[in-house]
């Protein structure tokens, strides 16, 4: 047996002090007086043995329960063999939690720094032939080397807080893998011990995938934060995509309260150039709170802002960046078929914004779809293949289609097109009960057209319409409906951004066109097929930012601001540039903020932020994580919890088997059968 504290064991020599008061209680006599000295002699004999034997036992109770209570104070463990040892260096794996959530405020200081000081203390102590496999969230090849002490604590003096999380059981396999690895190709390895020190978020601890260990022992060393709540913006939207000069942005802004007490008057920042805007909020404990902030668009290209919220918790996730584009004209390529309808130029004549080509469908090239933003098939009655393949290309970049038929098109040949853009098949006509019934006021497409939702419209008539039958696999949107319950306008909800008018726009199918609801959704179809990038993309995340209007060159792309120059990975799709930012690379050199798109001259702007999985502080109690591990087969767990100020705490990972509470639990037994002894024993 060995003790974390052997110097307390020099207080075992405190044990001659109640020898010698014993000693001295048994000399001390006194006088009793007796009527006849046979009572003295009977007494005498019935006594003497007793006494001494209860003197004995009370010596004997007092001496273990002081010696218990001091071996307790030096806490005493037992060193239990590894059955994995061969003889080699034991084998100190450490993972070191640097992820955001870690720089939450402990009782001294922000939690990475008592987890790099409790994890130095540790390493100081093991023994001097110990090879140490030290790793953080980064787990790049640098990390992934056995070395020596001195390197272990030069290492851990350089560990920063990074925006990448991992879950437990991804490092204890990058872990175990490593060593496995080692001692397949010759290494020889002793006992393996692996500590975590983490504070262990729910939203990141997972241990389902963890493989059965029966040898290895496995240390959780838990960094417990002051305050566990905290104030976070989630995300941001627009209610509209449409941006214009003069036009009012009406912004949706997202916020949660992930702590246990409610907030009241917390105070939301927007600046945008010379924009600012403040709002109060109130915010209940463990809910999440939307609210809208309107400002006017005043000046074309690309514009920035930011979001904060003050919070005195977590600081990464206050601020919030967001970019967007106000463009300055629509391109409009008008493909006039047989059954064309002239009104369809002269509605986007009536707006300098819009710059519309009108061509006909035999004059058509895939040149002409170069900086378009909507193509318009105007009264088309057959869409030949070449066509369609050019169409469904450009609309999956990003393009605009608004779909018109003719009065005698070839059903077939549409149909084909629109299964490939997964819009709904159209086939027969019908006459009954195509009186307009009622519009989708709460669709995005009618937002702003008018001043208020009316049920008593007076809806224009058609006198003929196209059936429509939509795939099972398609997401569309109804957004006018006819009396007979058929859509007359439809708009794709999926990846492409498409518009289906189940109608033609001549003469023997009525005259919508002569109705001041038409130009009013061929403009509005105009302004919605602007084409929009993300608003914001999370570092590291699976996603990629379209540049739509790239100027042809040889240089690489870079996104720079005032501290940071990098290069992104690109990938080309028709006429469209895609930016990825997913992988460590972009996590290890880009911070939240916008940045600049360049590369022979400025391509536009693109804002990020990190990702809020890690806002929502709930962390792990002792029993769930001690269970979790418990339950994917690790046998030796032992968990440590460091809170209030206690990160100085001896833990002594040579000692998985600790009797400190056994001695603490014999010491009170001791004393209470001493007191039975004195309060019992006559």
């Amino acid at each position: 047996m060995k003790f974390v504290y052997p110097e307390f064991l020099w207080a075992l020599f405190s044990l001659a002090i109640p020898i010698i008061i014993h000693l001295f209680n048994f000399r001390k006599y006194k006088i009793l007086y007796f009527s006849s000295l046979k009572f003295i002699q009977r007494l005498e004999q019935q006594t003497r043995s007793t006494q001494r034997l209860k003197h004995l036992l009370i010596l004997a109770l007092r001496l273990l329960a002081l010696a218990a209570l001091i071996i307790a104070f030096a806490q005493p463990y037992k060193v239990v063999e590894n059955s994995q040892s061969k003889g080699g260096s034991p084998v100190l794996a450490i993972y070191i939690d640097n992820s955001f959530s870690m720089t939450a405020k402990g009782a001294e200081g922000e939690l990475i720094s008592e987890a790099c000081e409790t994890a130095r203390g540790i390493v100081m102590k093991a023994a001097a032939d110990v090879r140490v496999l030290l790793n953080t969230n980064t787990m790049g090849g640098v990390e992934q080397r056995l070395i020596t002490k001195a390197e272990a604590l030069e290492m851990i003096d350089k560990i920063k807080p990074i925006a990448l999380n991992r879950s437990i059981d991804n490092v204890l396999d990058w872990q175990r893998s490593f060593l496995d690895r080692e001692e397949e190709s010759g290494e020889k390895l002793g006992s393996r011990q692996y500590l975590i020190l983490s504070d262990f978020q729910k939203s990141t601890s997972k241990f389902k995938n963890i493989k059965k260990d029966e040898v290895g022992f496995y240390y959780p060393i838990q960094f417990i934060p002051q305050e566990q709540g905290n104030l976070f913006i989630d995300s941001i939207w627009f209610s509209t995509p449409i941006h214009r000069v003069g036009q009012n942005s009406e912004l949706t802004v997202r916020m949660i309260n992930s702590g246990k007490e409610s907030l009241t008057n917390a105070e939301l920042s927007l600046k945008s150039g010379s924009i600012r805007r403040d709002v109060f909020i109130d915010l209940p404990a463990g809910k999440q709170v939307e609210t809208v902030i309107n400002f006017t668009e005043k000046q074309t290209g690309y514009q920035s802002a930011t979001l904060t919220i003050n919070d005195k918790q977590l600081f990464w996730d206050d601020d919030f960046f967001f970019s967007w584009y106000t463009d300055n004209e629509t391109k409009i390529l008008v493909i006039n078929g047989e059954d064309a309808s002239s009104s369809v130029a002269q509605v986007y004549a009536l707006e300098r914004f819009y710059s519309e080509t009108s061509i006909n469908q035999n004059e058509y090239t895939a040149n002409q779809l170069k900086g378009i933003d909507l193509v318009f098939l105007n009264g088309v009655n057959e869409v030949p293949s070449s066509l369609a393949a050019d169409l469904k290309s450009f609309a999956e970049t990003g393009g605009t289609l608004a779909l018109f038929p003719g009065a005698k098109c070839v059903m077939a040949s549409w149909n084909s097109f629109l299964s490939d853009i997964q819009m709904p098949a159209i086939s027969g006509k019908f006459t009954t009960g195509v009186k307009i019934d009622r519009l989708e006021y709460d669709d995005v497409f009618f937002y702003g057209m008018f001043e208020k939702k009316k049920d008593d419209l007076n809806l224009p008539a058609i006198k003929q319409a196209y059936r429509t039958s939509k795939p099972a696999s398609a997401q569309v949107y109804e957004l006018i409906h006819l009396q007979n319950g058929s859509p007359l306008l439809l708009r794709s909800g999926g990846s492409m951004n498409a518009f289906l008018f189940a109608s033609a726009l001549t003469d023997d199918f009525g005259s919508f066109t002569d109705d001041a609801l038409f130009p009013a959704i061929v403009l509005r179809i105009a302004e919605m097929s602007q084409r929009k990038a993300p608003n914001a993309l999370t570092i590291g995340k699976e996603s990629v930012f379209p540049l739509y209007k790239k100027n042809e060159g040889e240089s690489p792309i870079h996104l720079k601001n005032s501290k940071i120059d990098f290069i992104p990975m690109t990938r080309v799709q028709g006429q469209i540039t895609y930016i990825s930012l997913s992988g460590n690379q972009a996590l290890e050199n880009l911070t939240a903020g916008t940045y600049s798109i360049v590369d022979e001259k400025p391509e536009g702007m693109l804002s990020l932020n990190y990702d809020r999985v890690e806002s929502n502080t709930a962390c792990l109690s002792e029993n769930e994580i001690i269970e979790g591990l418990e339950t994917c087969g690790l046998e030796n767990v032992t968990y440590t919890e460091v809170n209030e100020g206690n990160t100085m705490a001896k833990i002594d990972i040579e000692k998985p088997r600790e009797y400190w509470k056994l001695f603490i639990l014999l010491g009170l037994i001791f004393l209470i059968g001493e007191m039975l002894v004195l309060k019992f024993w006559k």
